[in-house]
């Protein structure tokens, strides 16, 4: 598996770390945690844009852009009052779903620049 694979296998291990939980006091424990490794995964995912090709780096590009907002969801989802907690960790889903999406698509460009080689 190579860092590109890695990645997304990251993400969307994020993804069920938070699609799992149901309990309010978990969700925002849970939340804390998304916090810190969505963005150190949005640092690893700008840290792969120099060794891929135009179109794997755009995707790229999108999923590091995806993954610092659902850090910062996830950090809002943190704090939210009970009211607040269900559209907060929402959001913050959907932007990891997101990132997991264009993180796949990554490895289908970078797949199909490889078969085209």
């Amino acid at each position: 598996m190579d860092a590109l694979e890695q990645a997304r296998s990251e993400a969307q291990a994020l993804h069920s770390k938070f699609t799992t939980v149901k309990d309010h006091a978990a969700i925002r424990a849970n939340a804390k945690v998304v916090a810190a490794e969505a963005a150190v995964l949005a640092h690893s995912v700008k840290a792969l844009l120099g060794s891929q090709q135009t179109d794997a780096k755009h995707h790229l590009r999108d999923a590091a852009s995806a993954l610092e907002s659902a850090a910062k969801d996830a950090q809002e989802t943190a704090g939210a009052t009970d009211a607040q907690l269900k559209e907060k960790s929402s959001a913050m889903r959907a932007r990891v779903r997101t990132a997991v999406a264009l993180l796949s698509l990554a490895v289908a460009a970078k797949r199909a620049t490889l078969v085209k080689a």
